[in-house]
C-alpha cells in the first residue's frame, strides 16, 4: 500500500559532523604550518641576498687592491699570521691566515661559552673581521687602498683571509643572528699575485 503524507529528509549524524570538523581542522593546521615554514624560508632568503650584497661590498676593495700590478711580493708574503695548529691539517697547511685560527677564532671555547651552547660565536665577531680587513688593506699599495663599507649594526659578520703561496682566499659570512653566523654558507673569492716577484 503506498504511503501518503510528509516525506522525511535524513540529516547528518553527530559522527559525520565530527568527522567533517576533524578534516577541516587538519587542513587549517597544515596551512598554518606551511605559513610558518614559508615565513622562515622568506627570512632566510632575505639574509642570503643581503649576505651576497654585503660580501660583494666588503670584499671588492680588497680584491681590487690585491690585484694591483704594483703589489710588492714582500707585502704579499706578510699577509696573514702563521696559522695555529688547531686551524691546519698536515695535508693542507696555509702560509698565512687572518685571524690566526681561521674560522676557529670566531668560536668560543666550551668553558667560556658556559651552558648556553647556542651562543658559541665570540661576542664581537665584527671586530675580528674588521681587524683582518684592515690588516690586508694595510699591505695594499697606496693608490689602491680601499675604504671599508659600513655594514648595518643589526648584522654580524666574519672574514677569514688565507694565503697559500701566490693565492689569497677571502671568505666572508654574514647573519642577523650571532648564534647562526658559523652555520651559514661562506662567500669566497680568490686573488692571484699579479705584481713583480722581484719587488
Amino acid at each position: 500500500m503506498p504511503t501518503t503524507g510528509r516525506k522525511y529528509r535524513r540529516g547528518f549524524t553527530l559522527l559525520e559532523v565530527n568527522l567533517a570538523v576533524f578534516i577541516m581542522a587538519t587542513g587549517i593546521l597544515s596551512i598554518c604550518a606551511l605559513y610558518s615554514l614559508g615565513f622562515r624560508e622568506n627570512r632566510q632568503s632575505v639574509e642570503d641576498v643581503a649576505g651576497a650584497a654585503w660580501a660583494e661590498a666588503y670584499l671588492s676593495p680588497l680584491v681590487q687592491g690585491l690585484s694591483a700590478t704594483n703589489m710588492p711580493w714582500s707585502a704579499w708574503t706578510e699577509i696573514g699570521d702563521e696559522p695555529q695548529a688547531s686551524a691546519t691539517r698536515s695535508h693542507n697547511v696555509a702560509d698565512g691566515v687572518w685571524p690566526g685560527a681561521g674560522w676557529g677564532a670566531y668560536i668560543q671555547s666550551p668553558s667560556s661559552a658556559g651552558t648556553d651552547i647556542r651562543y658559541r660565536v665570540v661576542g664581537s665577531p665584527r671586530s675580528l673581521a674588521d681587524s683582518a680587513w684592515n690588516g690586508v688593506n694595510g699591505k695594499i699599495p697606496s693608490p689602491y687602498k680601499g675604504t671599508k663599507p659600513s655594514v648595518p649594526s643589526d648584522f654580524e659578520y666574519a672574514l677569514v683571509v688565507t694565503r697559500r703561496g701566490t693565492v689569497i682566499q677571502l671568505a666572508f659570512r654574514l647573519s642577523r643572528r650571532r648564534e647562526t653566523l658559523m652555520t651559514l654558507p661562506a662567500f669566497v673569492t680568490e686573488v692571484r699575485f699579479n705584481g713583480d716577484p722581484e719587488k
